[in-house]
């Protein structure tokens, strides 16, 4: 397994609603009005958004972790995290990968922070539902058990990693993932992470 990489592309996961709502920031919302937004919002972006649920990643054996100092040698990375350490603690691979839904939600963001401020809220919801299902599916496909994902950004794991990131899983040719100066991703909802591979016993 160790050395594998690839691209994966999915069907549209089902949507979620109520982590659609949640990222709204409406978890429980009964209010007719939001909710018929939501649809509205949904229905316009099965329509509009062409969301490509694609997925560029590959496997990394890791040669030596320290959960002390947070020094981390993966192949083709080296990088200190205590964080991302006490997550991969006991693991001897990690699968390294970035994903994205594409840009075209964020042409619909665009427009209707302009003209909607509330469609605006559910279609940055309805990203991050999509992106964050897309991460799930994902990590699905593979058979052994796998530590949750931890991503750049996340506790003392630097943003500033993000371009060795794209480099290894070669995510700026196989999906288009561009870095801005302050290593935020386009499009924005993609997601870059890395996932501890659990070791079984020999």
């Amino acid at each position: 397994m160790t050395g594998h990489a690839g691209i994966k592309s999915f069907d549209e996961p089902l949507y979620n609603k109520r982590e659609i709502l949640r990222y709204a920031q409406s978890p429980g919302c009964t209010d007719k009005t939001l909710l018929d937004l939501m649809e509205e919002c949904i229905d316009e972006c099965k329509r509009s958004a062409s969301f490509s649920y694609r997925v560029s990643y590959c496997i990394l054996p890791i040669a030596s972790l320290d959960t002390d100092s947070g020094r981390i040698n993966m192949e083709h990375i080296s990088l200190t995290s205590r964080d991302l350490a006490g997550n991969l603690e006991g693991c001897r691979e990690v699968v390294l990968f970035a994903a994205t839904i594409g840009p075209g939600i964020d042409r619909l963001i665009r427009k209707y922070t302009k003209l909607d401020p509330a469609k605006a809220l559910f279609m940055q919801a309805i990203g991050a539902e999509r992106v964050e299902s897309l991460c799930d599916t994902f990590c699905r496909t593979f058979e052994k058990k796998l530590r949750p994902r931890f991503s750049p950004g996340f506790g003392d794991l630097t943003l500033s990693i993000q371009p060795d990131v794209l480099r290894i899983t070669n995510a700026g040719k196989n999906l288009s993932i561009t870095l801005d100066g302050g290593f935020l991703m386009s499009p924005s909802k993609s997601v870059t992470a890395f996932v501890g591979i659990e070791s079984t016993a020999e």
